[in-house]
């Protein structure tokens, strides 16, 4: 899929949530990306608990809101 813009955050990473299987988990925010069909996607570095190996991952902006 072709993206049309991208808003990449290179120092500062935004707290924000994900929803993964019906439950939010923290993360950090590290752009988001516009596609060619003009939605958004996150992409973030979350974890589904403490003790768990982070994930990179994207998400659509509905998945996503701030911590």
């Amino acid at each position: 899929m072709t993206h049309v813009q991208t808003h990449a955050y290179r120092v500062e990473q935004p707290d924000v949530e994900v929803l993964v299987d019906g439950t939010w988990h923290l993360g950090a925010l590290r752009e988001w990306r516009q596609h060619g069909d003009l939605t958004w996607w996150a992409s973030v570095r979350w974890s589904p608990g403490p003790d768990r190996h982070a994930s990179l991952d994207a998400f659509p902006a509905d998945r996503v809101r701030p911590a």
